[in-house]
C-alpha cells in the first residue's frame, strides 16, 4: 500500500467552502462510477471522511476495489486527491459520523462512514501544471 501523504495548508484551505466534491470508484470489471458527495470533512491531514446516505453503485464498487479519486474546484482552486477507502458501519467511526450528520443535517441518516486514507494529490489547475503530482 502506498504511504499516506499530509495535505498542505493550501490544499486544506482550497477545500473550505466547496459544497460538493466528486468521488470516482471503479469495479473489478473496470466499470467506473463518479458521484457527487456533499457530506464530507477532513479528519486530519491524512484522512477524509465521507458520510454515506445515498451510495449505491459507489458502495458496490468499494466492496470490490477500495481505490478512489476525489476531485473538486472552488473559489480557492482545486485538486484531485487519490486514496484508499475503508467503510465503517458498526464502530466508533460510524457512531461519530452519525452524530456529526445529525448535528448539521438532521433529516439525513447515514448508512456508513467512508474514511479515505490519502495517498496522492494532483493539480487540476488549467495550464502547464494540470495533472502534475503535488504530493
Amino acid at each position: 500500500m502506498k504511504s499516506l501523504v499530509k495535505l498542505t495548508e493550501e490544499i486544506k484551505e482550497s477545500l473550505k467552502g466547496v459544497k460538493t466534491i466528486y468521488m470516482a470508484t471503479c469495479s473489478n470489471d473496470c466499470i467506473p462510477n463518479v458521484a457527487p458527495m456533499g457530506a464530507y470533512k477532513l479528519l486530519d491531514d491524512e484522512t477524509m471522511l465521507i458520510s454515506d446516505q445515498f451510495m449505491n453503485k459507489t458502495m458496490k464498487n468499494l466492496e470490490q476495489n477500495q481505490k478512489v479519486a476525489i476531485s473538486y474546484w472552488g473559489e480557492k482552486g482545486g485538486y484531485q486527491i487519490k486514496g484508499v477507502a475503508v467503510v465503517h458501519k458498526d464502530d466508533d467511526v460510524f457512531k461519530e459520523d452519525v452524530e456529526w450528520i445529525k448535528s448539521v443535517m438532521p433529516k439525513l441518516t447515514p448508512k456508513s462512514a467512508v474514511v479515505i486514507r490519502i495517498t496522492e494529490v494532483y493539480s487540476i489547475k488549467p495550464g502547464t501544471e494540470a495533472g502534475k503530482k503535488i504530493l
